[in-house]
């Protein structure tokens, strides 16, 4: 085999990654020892490139540069530097120069540094250190090392060129989109953690040291200032640049990874705030910030900062390095949990924040309970309006209902009054009654004489009242008392029904004018009339015979032929429940029956001050107790008492007219009190008037009762609502619970 078909067998061994050991290979081969050992001396350029991972034994990687002293001027773009052609310089430091330059033959563009001319044993050194850092470095974001060699005595190595320059030149670019920045900023930060791995500190991390390459990705270069950790995790010395040094390599003290942790932290700041946090006109003025002084923070520079980013930044800028961050990695996984938006650990998150995180890592949830919520609140409010309107047309169909209902009451109260009236139309036309009234009143006209008269006088009057019992026995009327009343309104006469017992209270009224009281006057306008189109239904008066409050029935009496001077007869009626007729009171609906004040009669007791208004006669809450005190009506219902009129009252009216009281869907019984807490619940009413008379019949029907079935339903409903809503919400909640879940175990198996 010929030296040509030699090599090309080893390059393609080396291509499958089995290049052989290049002194076996000699060694296999000593024929062409002499060729092979010049084809070996070429190929090193090129080793890295090939994958190769043994160089030959002849390049000493250990051995330092010799020191020189100034060897003639730098080289230029355009000249050849051993395989290279230089096409331009790209960056100069204190120690190196960095070219942009090609492989002779080929089109493979590198960057290529070289030690400078006339540096001294403690650069060359250096530049040393900076060869042996990165060639024990392999990671995607620091920067690779393709070849290492040595032209006119001096050390060079190339690496990939950075088509998009540094960092410092695109800082603008990632502050106004700031997560490319932070995303940029993690990896380096994984980069570091990956050299601190290996024992090496960085020690000049500075945005012009981060590379990109043509993708954008980030590339951590010059190591030169690097320095290797003992087995402590500590070392001396320690430099950099100044902006971006740590208190503790200031200080001379010995350093840690902590110095990276801190430059890391400068580095975001300015990427947040568009400022360095720590400036100076001198070095000294520089060095003493750093030292003494805290930076802004910088929430303070710019509010828009995200709070998380701004905890971050500042617990790396902490001046003592162990209350830092741990570890660059610590740094990396603090900037994914915010790129992740998740809690940092330096930051914890408040109610209110993670309320926000959980809407932003739960959209779907979020907006599917929002309407979920938003249509139960729709719902529920269209279902309360809904059952509004149905409760407010259910009122006033029960309403309309009762006034319905009071019309067939108003007339059985009629009939009823129609019936008791008879009895005293009645007696008004008793020719025994009358010849005794006519008696007395030619007595009374002609005026007391003598001893004689007075025993007249009261013969006729003796006459009268056993006429009355007579004609009203005490098994056959409801009436309290019953007098009469002579042409000048004085009671001339006056009895117990069936001649019961008078009491001197009542005995004593006797020879009183009463010719101001309703009975009495609207009596004798119905004068003319016959029959029971004579008979007056009285307003409600406080009665001085017993203290009652009652209402009358009234005729006019005439003792001679007819006249306007008419007599009246009185037959009174005090409270009741029923007033004798059946099924007033229902279980669900009650009855009232209201009267005008007579403004001429004494309030009862406990009866307000004011205008003359309605008063109840009849209600199930007097219980059948006799002369239970009225009990006033609201005022202003059901309406100012009407004014009298000489229509016969106990006859159907020819139009029944409007309703006299408003229905009222807030209706509270003024009969409610301790004693009948029956009646204080709300009522719905209806009303109409007692044929011609001033009495109004009241049916009320309490308001839970009349909407019970209707409330009954939307109740059920909304139960059925509540629960299909209830169910909706826990399935909600359950999926994003397991969605967390899964994402937490992902980011598990990703750390």
């Amino acid at each position: 085999m010929n030296v040509d078909e030699l090599a090309a067998e080893f390059l393609a061994a080396a291509e499958l990654g089995n290049a052989p050991d290049p002194v076996e290979w000699l060694a296999r081969h000593p024929e062409h020892a002499a060729e092979l050992a010049a084809f070996l001396a070429d190929l090193v350029l090129f080793a890295p490139l090939l994958g190769m991972e043994k160089l030959p034994p002849d390049l000493d990687l250990t051995a330092p540069f010799p020191p020189t002293e100034p060897q003639g001027e730098e080289p230029q773009p355009g000249d050849r530097f051993g395989d290279y052609q230089l096409l331009e310089r790209i960056g100069t430091g204190g120690m190196g120069a960095v070219y942009r330059a090609t492989i002779v033959g080929t089109s493979l563009v590198v960057a290529l540094k070289r030690l400078k001319t006339g540096v001294g044993i403690d650069e060359a050194q250096q530049f040393r250190k900076e060869v042996e850092a990165l060639a024990g470095l392999n990671h995607q974001h620091i920067v690779k090392v393709y070849h290492i060699g040595e032209h006119e005595e001096r050390p060079f190595f190339t690496m990939p060129l950075a088509e998009r320059g540094s960092l410092a030149q695109h800082m603008d670019h990632y502050r106004r989109n700031i997560r490319a920045g932070v995303i940029l900023l993690r990896e380096v930060t994984w980069a570091v953690h990956h050299a601190h791995q290996r024992r090496i500190v960085h020690c000049d991390l500075k945005p012009a040291n981060i590379l990109l390459n043509e993708s954008g990705e980030p590339q951590v270069a010059d190591f030169g200032l690097a320095v290797q950790l003992d087995a402590a995790g500590t070392t001396t010395g320690g430099a950099g640049s100044l902006p971006w040094m740590a208190p503790e390599s200031l200080r001379d003290a010995r350093v840690t990874t902590g110095v990276d942790v801190w430059a890391l932290g400068v580095i975001l700041y300015e990427l947040l705030t568009g400022t360095r946090p720590f400036r100076g006109e001198t070095a000294a003025e520089l060095r003493d910030a750093i030292l003494n002084h805290d930076p802004v923070p910088p929430r303070t520079v710019d509010p828009r900062i995200h709070p998380d980013l701004a905890a971050i930044c500042m617990h790396c800028l902490v001046k003592e390095p162990d209350q830092r961050y741990e570890s660059a990695s610590a740094v990396a996984l603090e900037l994914t949990r915010w790129l992740d938006d998740r809690p940092v650990r330096v930051n914890p998150p408040t109610r209110r924040g993670e309320i926000a995180r959980w809407y932003r890592h739960n959209p779907v949830v979020a907006w599917g309970a929002l309407l979920l919520i938003a249509l139960l609140v729709g719902g529920a409010v269209l279902g309360v309006r809904l059952a509004d309107e149905q409760a407010a047309a259910l009122r006033t169909a029960v309403c309309e209902a009762n006034e319905h209902t009071a019309g067939h009451v108003a007339n059985s109260v009629l009939f009823k009054l129609d019936d008791m009236s008879k009895p005293v139309s009645f007696a008004a036309d008793d020719t025994k009654f009358r010849a005794a009234c006519r008696a007395f009143d030619l007595l009374d006209t002609g005026g007391i004489k003598s001893a004689d008269d007075l025993k007249c006088r009261a013969r006729d009057r003796k006459r009268m009242e056993d006429d009355l019992i007579r004609l009203f026995p005490a098994d056959g009327t409801s009436f309290e008392t019953v007098y009469v009343l002579n042409a000048s309104g004085e009671i001339v006469a006056l009895v117990a029904p069936g001649g019961g017992p008078v009491s001197p209270r009542a005995a004593g009224v006797i020879g009183k004018s009463y010719r101001d009281r309703d009975y009495f006057i609207g009596a004798r306008k119905h004068w003319p009339e016959d029959g029971s189109k004579r008979v007056h239904v009285s307003r409600v008066f406080h009665s001085d015979a017993d203290g009652y409050d009652k209402f009358a029935i009234s005729c006019p009496v005439h003792p001679n032929e007819p006249s306007r001077d008419a007599w009246v007869l009185v037959a009174t009626l005090t409270t009741h429940d029923t007033l004798g007729l059946i099924n007033l009171q229902g279980r669900d609906q009650k009855t009232a029956l209201l009267a005008p004040r007579d403004p001429s009669s004494a309030r009862s007791p406990g009866e307000p001050d004011g205008p003359a208004g309605y008063l109840i006669l009849v209600h199930e809450a007097f219980r059948g107790k006799k002369g239970t005190p009225c009990v006033p009506f609201p005022t202003g219902q059901p309406g100012p008492v009407p004014d009298a009129n000489d229509r016969p009252e106990l006859i159907l009216p020819a139009t029944p007219g409007e309703p006299p009281f408003a229905q009222d869907r807030r209706y509270r019984d003024p009969s409610t009190g301790p004693r009948h807490p029956d009646f204080a619940a709300r009522w719905l009413t209806g009303s109409a008037r007692v044929g011609n008379t001033e009495l109004v019949v009241v049916v009320q029907q309490k308001d839970d009762v009349a909407i019970a079935a209707q409330q009954t339903f939307f109740r059920r409903f909304a139960a059925w609502a509540g629960g299909v809503a209830a169910l909706g919400f826990v399935l909600l909640v359950a999926f994003s619970v397991v969605r967390s879940r899964r994402a937490s175990g992902d980011l598990r198996e990703e750390n």
